[in-house]
């Protein structure tokens, strides 16, 4: 097995007696619960050290030289994490969003803008260690988790694939040696139902498993005031995960895991949020429009659109169906001096949905969207196992990938453009389009790390990979009089590499300094006009320059890390709606730059305060992109500002009657523009907006722990103020000619205020 370095004489070893379950949570590095270790002196605490595999291999995170964010399974609980997209208030300079079922990830202004098969995200997500490449994969329940990592900055070593942003490395509890029984029922406003069990049980001293499963069950809180329509944003989940653990305790171990999850309902559904006809809906209304307004009279009817968050009135019956899969094998045979390590991994991941088109009650617009993609990935890594001086790792990597992703447009809009085209041209022009195709990737990629120590204070560190990808594929489709087939072929290879340096100013202060090279697969549009626009893009590239510091100061009761970071990105990356679809291109370039503050503090023993800052200032370099200057613009998704704040109070009843724990929370998301093109026109304004204001959210959580810490009850509000959130702003397909696509503006919230209660249980 791995073996835990500790890379000085002086550093503290990975030990500590916590006090309890109830009143003892593992360390994160923001917003976390009281988090402890305590000798026989019951006056003395301290922040409790832990351990993560940010190096794929076990270290004390106060010793990793990279910007982590790690979040433990206790403190993950109280902080009420139940999926990634929580951790936008875990983590500084993250942002996660959705748009139907395809999630949106970036971490210090970099993320996945394509949102088709031929794109790739910049911000790798690794689950249990496989890779996982399509952005629907990120909607798991991450329920059983025992940790999660945020690496920001670019991974273009050890997480070579598609790591421009940074990595995600999410862990599930393994299987141990103990039986145990475990779980929790919820319910909530909303009508919010869910159900939480897992079971570890040993077969015998070598063999043991683990077993988890979830559902849940949840009405939509946007309200649809069609007759008979479906709220949307509602929940219907269940999943199934298992864990087989062989470890005989000769230096061999073989896990066995298997992931299923399948999400339904009416899921997220976008609104709009411009009146009629600013959208492309009016464009088929008949009649005046009403006076002094921009809405429609449709059979004696006003056509109006409601523009209150969480109400719309859409005719159209949505749906959506998610599924993931995840078949993985990892095995470890430890040599003594080396420790061979092998990850075999399977995923499949799909989605089908139904939504509106057009955003109103009339049958004009729908949108199906159909992705499937299957992926079988392989790495391998020798990692040296000794306490001397010199430590490496040498690895290999292989992805393949078969994804087909289609888009279809159709309704009477559609039959009106259609019959209007074949009157005026005598041709049978057939109704809607059709965007889409197949495509398959595949990915290879070597890559060495070593770590030299050149004193007890001083060690150096040095990383190479290359990365091979090529894509092929076959778009098909058509729009209007233009059907089209056609092969589109690409293919790409870079080396990229790390330098940096760590030096121990103490035993709990580390300095470090980095540069890196990081690379992002090029790819292929999936697009039924190719005449249109590019067939290919490039790939991404960036240079990053990092100087960071990490501390544990005041007998360890005060944590205090921060970055200051400078990253230039070569032809980044963005996404465009233009006249057939989702299309990707690359700006020339884009400075990233910025910092960011941790902190965690134990002024007693009983309270913690936690809280992280981070400045990000992104800017695209000055360059023409379809006729609109980019120079000086905001890398969209990308707030400026980002702050979260907590604090956690526990303390015990009398008579036996156990304890409780407190914790309160804010965090601030600060304006953010979603497209490169920063439009802020308003509704008059035929450019439109891609602008949202920034926010506060404020959660609350109150729990009560049995004196035996087997039970548990916790009340939680989330969204306290009930404060409106924008998650996503989207320009949808249209025919005007407007940079970026002339389309209706697409709006989706994060979820209003919710409150509820959780009953636990521990056997």
């Amino acid at each position: 097995m791995i073996q835990l370095q500790n890379k000085t004489a002086g550093k503290s070893s990975f030990s500590g007696k916590l006090r309890n379950s109830a009143s003892a949570i593992g360390l994160i590095a923001i917003s976390s619960a009281p988090v402890f270790a305590q000798d026989e002196d019951e006056d003395f605490f301290t922040l409790e050290e832990i351990v993560v595999t940010a190096q794929k291999r076990a270290e004390n995170i106060q010793d990793v030289p990279i910007a982590v964010t790690a979040l433990s399974s206790s403190a993950l609980e109280v902080t009420g994490f139940d999926n990634l997209f929580d951790l936008s208030r875990l983590s500084p300079s993250l942002q996660l969003s959705n748009f139907g079922p395809i999630a949106f990830v970036t971490l210090r202004g970099i993320g996945n803008e394509n949102t088709t098969a031929g794109g790739d995200p910049s911000v790798a997500l690794h689950y249990d260690g496989v890779y996982i490449g399509r952005p629907s994969g990120t909607l798991f329940t991450a329920f059983d988790s025992e940790r999660v990592e945020v690496l920001r900055g670019p991974q273009g070593t050890l997480y070579g694939r598609n790591a421009t942003g940074g990595s995600i490395n999410y862990i599930t509890k393994k299987p141990t040696q103990e039986t145990t029984f475990e779980g929790d029922l919820t319910y909530g406003d909303y009508d919010r139902k869910r159900v939480r069990l897992a079971a570890n049980l040993p077969v015998n001293d070598v063999v043991s498993t683990r077993v988890v499963g979830f559902w849940e069950d949840r009405d939509g809180f946007t309200e649809n005031t069609f007759a008979g329509g479906r709220n949307a944003n509602d929940a219907d989940n269940w999943g199934l995960r298992g864990h087989l653990l062989y470890d005989a305790g000769e230096g061999f171990s073989a896990l066995i895991s298997a992931t299923y999850i399948e999400s339904g309902g009416v899921g997220s559904a976008p609104e709009l949020r411009e009146p009629f006809p600013g959208s492309t809906t009016g464009q088929n209304i008949a009649g005046p429009p009403i006076p002094g307004t921009n809405n429609y009279i449709v059979n004696g009817t006003p056509l109006v659109n409601d523009l209150r968050p969480f109400v719309e009135s859409e005719n159209t019956d949505q749906s959506q169906d998610s599924e993931f899969l995840v078949l993985s094998a990892t095995l470890e045979y430890d040599f003594e001096s080396v420790t061979l390590k092998a990850i075999t991994g399977y995923v499949e991941s799909s989605y089908d949905s139904l939504t509106d088109q057009d955003y109103s009650p009339l049958p004009l617009a729908e949108l199906r969207l159909q992705e499937t993609s299957e992926a079988f990935s392989q790495e391998i890594q020798l990692l040296s196992n000794n306490d001397g001086p010199f430590n490496w790792i040498l690895g290999g990597f292989y992805f393949h990938e078969d994804a087909t992703r289609q888009s279809q447009f159709f309704g009477s809009r559609y039959d009106i453009i259609a019959a209007g085209a074949s009157a005026a041209t005598g041709l049978n022009i057939p109704s809607g389009f059709d965007v889409g195709g197949d495509i398959t990737s595949e990915s290879y990629a070597f890559f060495y790390q070593a770590t030299y120590e050149v004193n007890d204070r001083l060690a150096l560190t040095g990383g190479i990979r290359y990365t091979n990808d090529t894509k092929d594929g076959v778009n098909r489709g058509f729009q209007f009089a233009f059907p089209y087939e056609g092969d589109v072929n690409a293919d790409f290879d870079r080396v990229t590499y790390r330098v940096a340096a760590d030096y121990d100013v103490s035993d709990d202060v580390l300095l470090y300094a980095s540069f890196s090279t990081g690379y992002k697969s090029g790819g292929i549009n999936q697009v039924s006009i190719p005449a249109l626009t590019n067939p290919v893009f490039a790939p991404e590239t960036v240079e990053a320059l990092e100087v960071g510091l990490k501390s544990q100061l005041l007998d360890r009761r005060l944590q205090f890390n921060t970055s200051v970071y400078r990253n230039k990105y070569n032809d980044l990356q963005f996404q465009v709606f233009g006249l057939s679809g989702p299309e990707a291109f690359n700006a020339d370039g884009a400075t990233v730059q910025g910092f960011e503050i941790e902190v965690v503090a134990l002024p007693a023993e009983w309270l913690q305060f936690d809280g992280s800052l981070g400045y990000t200032d992104a800017t695209f370099d000055d360059q023409i992109v379809q006729g609109q200057q980019l120079g000086g613009n905001r890398v969209q998704r990308t707030p400026e500002f980002t702050y979260n704040a907590g604090a956690t109070a526990s303390w015990d009843l009398e008579d036996g009657n156990g304890s409780m724990r407190l914790r309160a929370e804010i965090n601030h998301t600060g304006s953010i523009f979603y497209t490169a093109f920063n439009r802020n026109g308003g509704f008059n304004d035929p450019g439109g907006s891609d602008f949202a204001e920034g926010y506060t959210n404020a959660n609350f959580r109150l729990f009560w722990y049995s004196e035996d810490s087997r039970y548990s009850l916790e009340a939680y509000l989330t969204n306290a103020f009930n404060t409106v959130q924008i998650g996503n702003v989207f320009r949808d397909i249209g025919f005007l000619d407007i940079p970026g696509g002339g389309g209706p503006e697409n709006i989706t919230y994060k979820p209003p205020r919710q409150f509820g209660v959780t009953f636990g249980f521990n056997f």
